[in-house]
């Protein structure tokens, strides 16, 4: 054990990892292979796709069994040549894929708590009225440095109704809401055809900006949600150190203005993007940020953060997945599509600690990675219709970009042993496969006004706080907005 890793961790690695080992061996796999048994504990209260079948038996009790981390190829014949990273915002992996089998979900039948001392029951949110695809009129769940802990509650995972902000109104019930699989047209089919990573958490128990720093950085600067400008070096800066090529593709608002105008000339409008992908041109890593203007109160943005309508993002990715898929690079590509933080949403599996900087000791924080947040893998070395077990947080996407373009490492987690790399979610045993099936998302738009926030009666629905302001100070350094 080094001194940065705590027993803590340790525990918690163990338990998780045993867990996720007993789920494959109920299914009679072993830990590297293919899907397992469901983990989520309440199968006969959650329904899939038509063409999904259900596991008829629960999770089975934990074993001691650990994951072996695989012998990873010559990452010069890996066939992964372009890595490509989506990143939206604030969904919980309970309140999105709480439904698949073979996954450590859970969604119908859970209880909690309120601020005023009612039992309420998770529920359903596409086919509940009051709440449908945007949870209008009701208030952005809280997901605050702060707030979190109030959710964790120690380990309890119970506080999903209690927290100081955005529970002061009786009946709000957004935060335990979730959605199935035919309510999310692109994620309901491609969890069939592709790889769902159950244990991937967040970099951080806070909000946006941080966790999009522990993304870009491999740590924060700060707790908050701030338009400062960031001096850690990025994984830009590391692609750069190696002469690999890389892009910031944005929609409206580029994130890569937090560090003035240090990336302005690989920040790019993401119709250069689509432009890239069809011409076989995408750089060895790409990130690539959605729409997030017109939140609230229009519900327009194309992100998924509350108060927007959520068909909009699938169709989003959809459009990524289309552009990468039907693309001359497909064959040797990766695509990561994942989440910034879990936004309030209720989720089962309490994190566990990892190292963080001496710098953000100093700013107070404990430690905590986020909760788990959604992660769907595509390309022609992934496991088909798989439910990769691994534990993960963004050092695992850096670890996986320092494997494959000899990239050094970056924050206080990228280059310690126990940071599990993507890479061993990947299939190298077997030849690539090529296919890659359309999914049929509509594509709207979608989303209408949300009254509550044009009166000013609900708190704490502004959106991604600040992104106007960046917006402001991207424009001031000459970034190309569209």
């Amino acid at each position: 054990m080094t001194e940065k890793q705590s027993p803590e961790y340790f525990r918690t690695r163990r338990r998780l990892i045993g867990a996720a080992a007993a789920t494959l061996a109920g299914a009679g796999l072993s830990a590297c292979g293919g899907g397992g048994a469901d983990g989520t504990g309440n199968s006969s209260n959650s329904s899939g796709p038509a063409n999904a079948t259900p596991s008829p038996t629960p999770a089975p009790a934990p074993a001691s069994s650990p994951l072996v981390a695989p012998v990873l190829p010559d990452p010069q014949q890996a066939g992964i040549d372009h890595v490509v990273l989506v990143v939206m915002e604030n969904r919980s992996f309970d309140h999105y894929f709480g439904w698949l089998p073979g996954a450590a979900g859970k969604q119908a039948g859970l209880q909690f708590t309120d601020a005023f001392g009612n039992v309420q029951n998770t529920f359903r949110l596409a086919t509940d009225p009051k709440y449908g695809f945007q949870g209008c009129g009701f208030a952005d769940p809280d997901h605050s440095y702060e707030g979190g802990r109030t959710q964790l509650n120690g380990g309890k995972m119970d506080g999903w109704l209690r927290t100081a902000d955005t529970n002061k109104t009786p009946g709000d019930l957004f935060p335990i809401g979730y959605y199935l699989a035919e309510d999310l047209s692109f994620f309901g089919p491609a969890a069939q055809h592709w790889t769902v990573c159950d244990q991937y958490h967040c970099g951080i128990l806070a909000e946006t900006y941080p966790n999009r720093f522990y993304l870009m950085c491999g740590e924060t600067d700060r707790l908050h949600n701030s338009n400062a400008t960031c001096q850690l070096p990025t994984i830009f800066d590391r692609c750069a150190e190696k002469g690999v090529s890389a892009n910031y593709y944005f929609s409206d608002v580029p994130f890569t203005a937090l560090f003035g105008n240090k990336y302005l000339g690989i920040s790019k409008p993401f119709g250069s993007f689509l432009t890239d992908a069809a011409a076989g041109t995408l750089p060895a890593f790409s990130y690539v940020d959605p729409r997030f203007t017109g939140e609230n109160p229009q519900g327009i943005s194309a992100d998924d953060h509350p108060n927007s309508d959520i068909r909009n993002g699938q169709a989003f990715l959809n459009q990524i997945y289309d552009a990468v898929r039907n693309g001359p690079g497909w064959q040797k590509t990766l695509l990561v599509i994942t989440y910034d933080e879990w936004g309030g949403f209720f989720d089962h599996v309490p994190p566990f600690k990892r190292p963080v900087s001496a710098a953000e000791t100093l700013l107070g924080n404990d430690g905590y990675v986020g909760f788990r947040v959604p992660m769907v893998l595509v390309g022609p070395r992934v496991r088909r219709g798989h439910v990769s077990h691994w534990p993960l947080d963004p050092s695992s996407i850096h670890a996986l970009l320092a494997w494959r373009f000899g990239l050094n490492s970056l924050g206080a987690r990228g280059g310690l042993r126990d940071t599990n790399s993507i890479a061993y979610a990947l299939d190298f045993n077997s030849p690539p496969n090529l296919t890659a099936p359309a999914i049929s998302v509509p594509q709207g738009p979608f989303g209408g006004l949300c009254p509550g926030s044009v009166t000013g009666s609900v708190p704490g629905v502004p959106g991604v706080p600040g992104v106007g302001e960046l917006r402001t100070i991207a424009s001031a350094l000459g970034f190309p907005l569209p």
